[in-house]
């Protein structure tokens, strides 16, 4: 039975203001509704984190696993039950620091899952910790990173240009602050027939410095297709017409730096699995 009814009787325990209760509400109330998917036909799993808590809080199959373990379970789920719609759940940390390795050979096999990565450029279920995506200033480059509580350690690792260059087949980036285009994009990827990966831009509004956010959500530039890009002022490219069926473009296009010109939209859509 199809219901729009996929919220658990069970209150999130998220700070006010967390991205994650957008991707809730666009999962729940739009994604899941709009596909007609029954409760009984989906599964979602997750890692560990704060958005890995997501499968508490949906009325369909769920496992909150191992960190950065969701891809795998949720490909051996996918092979067990080829009619469950699965989807994979965890923040920047899960997925590309412990959980880094699965994602290429997710790729390779393309099984037809959706991995969406909420990427809020911190530990912030650990209370605070660099993670793969925080951004790196040297000292006195900008007003983002505190000296005491952000060491600008390592580079930050750019998610869409590591799964652009692996070739996952189905590459999107939306933003907690509009759930309607995220949820778009989140129904694209389960409806495309391969592996997806959705990167969600999100604010921790505990851990994260007030200005951050603000300048991605600020300077974030919406794809169209068949329309120009927008680039970074830095930037000494052409803008060319946005095409997603392009893996080159994409590529160029993921390597926009997040803080000068974030993206928001289909990057690339590839190859579907024929079976």
């Amino acid at each position: 039975m199809i219901t729009s009814n996929y919220r658990t009787s069970l209150k999130p325990v998220w700070c006010s203001g967390c991205g994650n209760f957008s991707l809730l509400t666009a999962l729940t109330k739009r994604v899941l509704p709009g596909l007609g998917i029954p409760r009984h036909q989906a599964l979602m799993v997750s890692g560990i984190g704060c958005s890995s808590r997501m499968p508490a809080y949906i009325d369909t199959y769920g496992i909150n696993s191992l960190h950065g373990r969701a891809i795998v379970i949720a490909q051996g789920a996918k092979l067990a039950k080829p009619a469950l719609t699965v989807i994979a759940i965890g923040g920047d940390g899960d997925f590309f620091s412990i959980g880094a390795g699965h994602l290429p050979h997710a790729v390779r096999k393309n099984i037809d899952i959706t991995c969406i990565m909420v990427n809020n450029f911190v530990y912030a279920l650990t209370k605070g910790q660099t993670s793969p995506t925080t951004p790196h200033l040297e000292r006195g480059e900008g007003p983002f990173l505190s000296w005491q509580f952000y060491p600008p350690v390592d580079p930050m690792l750019d998610m869409i240009s590591y799964s652009v260059s692996t070739r996952a087949s189905f590459i999107a980036q939306g933003i907690a602050t509009d759930p309607p285009h995220l949820a778009w994009l989140i129904e694209e990827g389960i409806k495309h027939r391969g592996f997806s990966f959705i990167s969600v831009l999100t604010p921790c509004a505990i851990f994260d410095p007030l200005e951050l956010f603000k300048t991605i959500k600020k300077k974030a530039s919406y794809l169209t297709d068949g329309q120009p890009v927008e680039l970074p002022d830095s930037s000494k490219e052409k803008p060319w017409n946005h095409d997603p069926g392009n893996i080159r473009l994409a590529l160029r296009l993921a390597q926009s730096p997040v803080l000068e010109k974030p993206h928001l939209g289909v990057f690339f859509r590839g190859k579907e699995k024929s079976h």
